[in-house]
């Protein structure tokens, strides 16, 4: 059974860097403003857009090394869904999994979020399980940590 999480965070960061930093930069962005969650990641494939393939290991030990793929993008939207297709929560309970980045201009240097994470769970277990709970903190802080390196570094 298909189900869904939202969240809506605002930032007090500029909106085309918040979406450089989700897209085309992410990797290089994520390594420097969160080395603490990330080990190893590179880009297997394309350039950031739809398609990219890109290969990611956290230092969180319970959540393996994973795959994920750009699905769907929209630039002028500034619409992001990333895929998980290998590893990591498809390990941990998770069927399929894909998560969504909706941004929203806010005003100068304030921007807003909506995450949406569709996902199947492997077996008919609670929706608030704590592979749930675990895939949803994973983003938050991923995202806090985004936001507070391009706050850092204007």
């Amino acid at each position: 059974m298909a189900s869904k999480t939202e969240l809506q965070t605002e930032f007090n960061v500029g909106f085309e860097a918040l979406w450089n930093a989700l897209t085309k930069d992410k990797l290089d962005v994520l390594h420097k403003a969160a080395p603490h969650l990330l080990t190893d990641s590179q880009v297997l494939e394309g350039d950031g857009g739809l398609g990219t393939l890109v290969s990611i290991n956290i230092s969180d030990a319970h959540i393996p090394p994973f795959k994920e793929k750009i699905v769907e993008f929209a630039e002028a939207g500034h619409f992001v869904s990333f895929q998980g297709i290998e590893g990591g929560f498809l390990q941990l309970g998770f069927a399929s999994y894909k998560v969504s980045f909706k941004l929203d201009d806010l005003e100068e240097n304030k921007t807003l979020v909506k995450t949406t994470i569709n996902y199947e769970l492997d077996k008919e277990i609670d929706g608030t399980t704590q592979v749930v709970k675990d895939i949803t903190n994973m983003i938050g802080e991923y995202l806090k940590a985004l936001a507070s390196y391009l706050e850092n570094s204007a």
